[in-house]
């Protein structure tokens, strides 16, 4: 099976969520590919993430109708707005050192934690995020 590519196209779509109508049905009929194998194919491989995630996805789709798909991880401030709490007597965002440790190990595996760590946390700086214990 030879991997050149007749099209490809890079779409937004939530974890665990295509299906087979419009607009994604549409878009994706109209490059040749069987959207209900898409579908089923996607929301098995986004099983395991939480449904509020957008993914970036890229397809590459074979002159045979056959097509690739990868998808790409979530930004990290996609993965902050999910862990961010709100201080009620402070109007304070934040998010806890725990979290803080779990978003460095999962965005920046190939890094030392604490570069990782370091990353993130110049991350919640920019957006005025503090972190509690």
């Amino acid at each position: 099976m030879s991997m050149v590519t007749k099209n490809s196209i890079e779409l937004y779509i939530r974890a665990k969520s295509a299906e087979t109508g419009p607009p994604l049905g549409t878009v994706l009929g109209n490059l040749g590919i069987n959207t209900v194998k898409f579908c089923n194919e996607f929301n098995e491989f986004t099983k395991d993430l939480f449904d509020c995630f957008l993914l970036r996805v890229k397809i590459y789709v074979k002159a045979d109708k056959s097509f690739l798909f990868f998808v790409y991880e979530p930004p990290l401030f996609s993965l902050i707005n999910l862990l961010v709490k709100n201080d009620i007597d402070t109007n304070d965002m934040y998010i806890t050192s725990d979290d803080l440790v779990k978003l460095a190990i999962f965005k920046f595996s190939n890094l030392t934690l604490e570069k990782g760590v370091l990353l993130v946390y110049s991350r919640l700086r920019l957006r005025d995020i503090k972190v509690y214990d």
